[in-house]
C-alpha cells in the first residue's frame, strides 16, 4: 500500500509539475467561463467553483509536502553518510533532531573551530 502510494504520489507531483500545466488550466478556466456566461452564473456555479478550487489547492500542498519530506529525509541520509566516511566529527549527524539551542551551540563551536584554524 505504502509503496502504491508513493509511485502514486510521484506520478501526480510530476505531472502538477509538466510545464503544459499552467496552459491547461488556463484552457480550462476559459471554458468554465464560457460554460458559465452561458448559464448565467447560478449560485451553484460559484459553490461548485470554490469548492473544486479549495480541494484541487489542498490536494498539490499535500503532494508538494510528502515530495518535499521525503527528500528532506533523502538528504539528511546523505549528508549523515557523508560526515560518517570523512574526517568531519561524528557529532554533527542527525543534527537535524536536536533543539534549536543545542544546534546553535553546535554551529557557535564550528565557528570557533574555523576562526582558530583562520588564526
Amino acid at each position: 500500500m505504502r509503496w502504491r502510494f508513493r509511485q502514486i504520489s510521484d506520478l501526480a507531483a510530476s505531472w502538477a509539475g509538466h510545464r503544459v500545466l499552467p496552459v491547461a488550466l488556463i484552457a480550462f478556466v476559459v471554458v468554465w467561463t464560457a460554460v458559465g456566461l452561458n448559464f448565467s452564473f447560478p449560485r451553484r456555479w460559484f459553490l461548485l467553483t470554490n469548492t473544486f478550487c479549495t480541494l484541487i489547492a489542498f490536494f498539490v500542498v499535500l503532494l508538494v509536502q510528502h515530495a518535499q519530506n521525503r527528500d528532506t529525509k533523502a538528504l539528511h541520509a546523505k549528508l549523515d553518510e557523508l560526515i560518517r566516511s570523512s574526517e568531519a566529527g561524528n557529532h554533527w549527524i542527525a543534527a537535524e533532531k536536536r533543539d534549536a539551542d543545542a544546534i546553535e551551540a553546535m554551529r557557535r563551536q564550528h565557528q570557533a573551530q574555523i576562526s582558530e584554524r583562520q588564526a
